[in-house]
């Protein structure tokens, strides 16, 4: 079996996404994972811990050197396979792969020398070096067709992986003061993600909790007194507010759930193509009430989506009144159906399939 290093923008104390996910399926098939956390400033030197996974630990360094990415490429690649080295001295072992979902650090990945070299770029936004990450990667995987348009031109070996699902056999249960929230009515609609991020449609939002004050709204995220949807919302008294939850509450709180959604600004519809807590959503089985996303307009009855805010509102409306329906036996398998058939181990197998059509399978995974 391999010994792979994740290179992530998110902490592994973060929601878990994508990157999280990828590398607890990899240690489950047998692999050695080591996940690389954002750059710690409070540390001198690199940690290795061990995680709640077995084969799985969690990486903290801190900054290389400052200001890195002005320094010349040939001085960037040497510091940075210094690094890895070292890390690699720290562990006792060799790297067999380096898999980077990022571009802000890391990019040029000529630093990882002959060890296989997987860019995997899952939002469009991020786009700090594309063209470096993309053209030194021997292989490179993204989440939707904007996402490969933006890497082929640097690398021919680009390939679209649908966002996964992890689904646990086992879940926590709620605790009595999570269980409360969902006592005040018999109709709950749940948004779970940043509450502060700047595509969220405050307004959207903002107006389907006003016009039904019989559904309780449960916003489960990070948010502060400043967030832009909190001060709008601040005179409803239908919202709970959860703030950051233990990733593990997820499922059970979306098995309470009536209504979820997903609500973007229609300006910012490339970068949102295929937000990750769609997949989340769709496990459940429960109405996913959604502003317009691409990566699904092929595939109906999965989202009751809509453009644009009158539209949103609307359909919220249709969706509310009409919840046996959309809900229905038949309705909530077809979701699952397709959750169950997009797991992270689903998602692994099709990567494994493209490195050895590519004659890149250095990741034995038999």
């Amino acid at each position: 079996m391999s010994t792979i290093l994740i290179i992530s923008p998110e902490s592994w104390e973060d929601h878990f996404v994508s990157k999280h996910h990828y590398s607890i399926t990899l240690a489950s098939k047998g692999h050695k994972v080591y996940f690389l956390n954002p750059p710690n400033l409070s540390i001198n030197n690199i940690s290795v811990n061990l995680t709640e996974y077995d084969k799985l630990f969690k990486v903290d360094s801190p900054i290389i050197v400052k200001g890195l990415r002005f320094y010349p490429r040939f001085l960037r690649k040497w510091i940075e396979a210094r690094w890895l080295k070292k890390l690699e001295k720290q562990i006792g072992c060799s790297f067999d792969v380096i898999w980077l979902f990022e571009n802000s650090r890391f990019y040029n990945m000529e630093f990882a020398s002959k060890r296989l070299k997987i860019y995997h770029q899952v939002d469009l936004n991020q786009n700090f070096h594309v063209s470096e990450a993309a053209s030194s990667a021997d292989i490179c995987f993204c989440t939707t067709e904007y996402i490969l348009n933006a890497i082929k031109p640097w690398n021919q070996k680009v390939y679209k992986i649908h966002h996964g699902v992890e689904i646990p056999e086992v879940t926590r249960a709620l605790p009595d003061n999570y269980i409360q929230y969902f006592k005040n009515t018999d109709i709950n609609a749940t948004y779970i993600g940043n509450l502060a991020m700047r595509y969220l449609d405050v307004e959207a939002l903002f107006q389907i909790i006003k016009l039904h004050p019989e559904v309780q709204f449960q916003f489960v995220g990070g948010y502060n007194s400043e967030t832009p949807l909190y001060v709008k919302c601040s005179g409803l008294d239908n919202i709970n507010w959860w703030g950051k939850v233990d990733s593990n509450y997820i499922i059970e709180i979306l098995k309470k759930s009536d209504v979820v959604l997903v609500s973007y600004m229609i300006e910012h519809y490339l970068d949102q193509a295929s937000p990750h807590k769609v997949m989340e959503y769709l496990a459940s089985g429960k109405v996913i009430v959604a502003t317009y996303t691409d990566e699904y307009k092929d595939k109906p009855g999965l989202l009751e989506m809509s453009k644009g805010k009158e539209e949103f509102i609307a359909t919220f409306k249709k969706v509310v009144n009409n919840l046996k329906t959309y809900n229905s036996e038949e309705n909530q398998k077809m979701r699952k159906i397709f959750a169950y058939e997009n797991t992270y181990e689903k998602k692994v197998d099709e990567i494994f399939k493209y490195l050895s059509q590519n004659k890149l399978n250095r990741i034995p995974h038999e």
